[in-house]
């Protein structure tokens, strides 16, 4: 299951299913209730990526792969420099700190009260939010300097570091297509 973190602006979810096609994409809400689904609870990551040039404005996305406890794979995806994406990330780092970065853990989103309502994030594991200071820390920093290349790239060594950690290649494969003149 594919989900896209807080694409719907004007709505109160945070989570939202891509079904494909024309449909657009599906609000995720407790069955009871009908609130919106804000807990993630019991999940392990499984994998971590940044997707490049994706969709219409060429975005760049923080790819986040979730186990449930029932053995279901989720993609959480949401833009790699987004308040959801960093909150997570600063987490994902505080559990790879706690050498946990494979255990269980629960990831509570929500929306935010400002004018632009964006989405933030939390990890909790044993019962304790856990998070990374020190990343989080400098993001502030560099958000105050208005340094958007280095929020960039201080989210891409985390992504790099808990890559790693799970079993993954810090090297991307790079795809280079050349063209050469027909022989006629």
């Amino acid at each position: 299951m594919m989900i896209g973190v807080g694409i719907v602006k004007d709505s109160d979810a945070v989570f939202f299913q891509y079904v494909g096609g024309e449909n657009a994409p599906q609000a995720l809400t407790m069955p009871s209730s009908g609130r919106p689904l804000t807990r993630l609870a019991n999940v392990r990551l499984t994998g971590i990526s940044i997707a490049e040039g994706v969709g219409e404005f060429n975005s760049i996305k923080l790819n986040l792969y979730v186990q449930s406890s029932q053995g279901r794979t989720l993609l959480l995806t949401s833009g790699l420099t987004t308040l959801w994406s960093q909150y997570a990330l600063t987490g994902l780092m505080g559990l790879y700190q706690q050498y946990m970065v494979d255990q269980q853990f629960t990831l509570d989103s929500w929306k935010g009260t400002s004018k632009m309502r964006p989405c933030f994030a939390a990890i909790r594991a044993q019962g304790n939010q856990v998070s990374d200071g020190n990343l989080k820390d400098l993001l502030i920093e560099a958000k105050s300097d208005g340094d958007k290349e280095l929020t960039e790239k201080l989210l891409r060594e985390a992504v790099n570091t808990i890559n790693t950690a799970l079993g993954g290649t810090v090297e991307q494969a790079k795809v280079t297509v050349q063209t050469e003149e027909a022989p006629f």
